[in-house]
């Protein structure tokens, strides 16, 4: 969904009073077109977002599912499904990753692996869709140390992020991500959400996603999440460039924390 912690000259441990506050939970969300540029391909679509975000013993764990039905412009429709899981230990040494995409059904991407931060570099072992390793500038980000950097800048009233991030997922593993952040706003989401864990004063974040070395031919994928303090995405855009997805916060429901020994 996002991801960050300070990180400078290989200190990567996360800002305690942000990392302490982010509640475990699960959400769904409702997908709707909101527009469509002239030209699309998509005349509508419809579907379905959930997270899962849990702190574990060893770590921060992630699970996303999107599910979505798109409507051509004559008349065929595509059922797509995406899912991402992340596991990622608390002072953002090593990331693990599992991407599977979905097509009217059928599995046509999978891709999984593991990072480790040495102090120079950020090297990334892939397991499949072929064994391969690839080695990243050290100032890389992974997903969570990203969004708890970019929750910390917003507390410091900082409005603006341009970090380096690697999530593992699909063509384009890593991006220079670009943020604007606004000021502290105040919820106004109707989910049921009996634990009261989406009524935080939230972030609204508006992220622009560039691939490595092409930023001049601008960003392949916008979005931009209504982040709550303790971590809560309160509501989301999605930019795909000729559409936009809204998702609409439906239910979020709080996990308990982990027993560790």
């Amino acid at each position: 969904m996002l991801g960050t912690v300070l990180f400078s000259s290989g200190a990567v441990a996360a800002p305690p009073t942000v990392a302490a506050e982010l509640v475990s939970h699960v959400a769904e969300y409702r997908l709707r077109l909101s527009s469509t540029t002239n030209g699309s391909a998509i005349v509508a679509a419809r579907g379905a977002f959930d997270y899962r975000f849990e702190r574990v013993c060893d770590g921060w764990v992630s699970e996303m599912r999107n599910a979505l039905i798109l409507q051509g412009t004559e008349g065929s429709a595509i059922n797509s499904a995406y899912s991402m899981t992340q596991w990622e230990d608390f002072d953002a040494s090593r990331y693990r990753f599992r991407m599977r995409d979905f097509q009217d059904g059928q599995l046509i991407d999978e891709v999984n692996g593991e990072a480790q931060r040495l102090t120079d570099k950020v090297v990334v072992h892939y397991e499949n869709p072929v064994e391969i390793d690839e080695d990243l500038p050290p100032e890389t980000l992974f997903p969570m140390q990203h969004s708890i950097k970019l929750l910390d800048q917003a507390r410091r009233d900082e409005r603006f992020g341009n970090d380096l991030v690697f999530d593992g997922a699909g063509d384009t593993p890593n991006y220079r991500i670009a943020a604007v952040i606004s000021g502290v706003r105040s919820a106004s989401n109707t989910a049921d959400d009996a634990d009261n864990v989406a009524k935080d004063p939230f972030y609204r974040m508006s992220l622009a996603f560039y691939p490595v070395g092409q930023a001049e031919s601008g960003p392949t994928y916008e979005m931009s999440v209504d982040y709550g303090g303790n971590g809560v995405a309160q509501h989301l855009v999605q930019n795909y460039g000729d559409f936009i997805l809204e998702g609409e916060l439906v239910r979020v429901r709080k996990l308990p924390l982990p027993e560790c020994n």
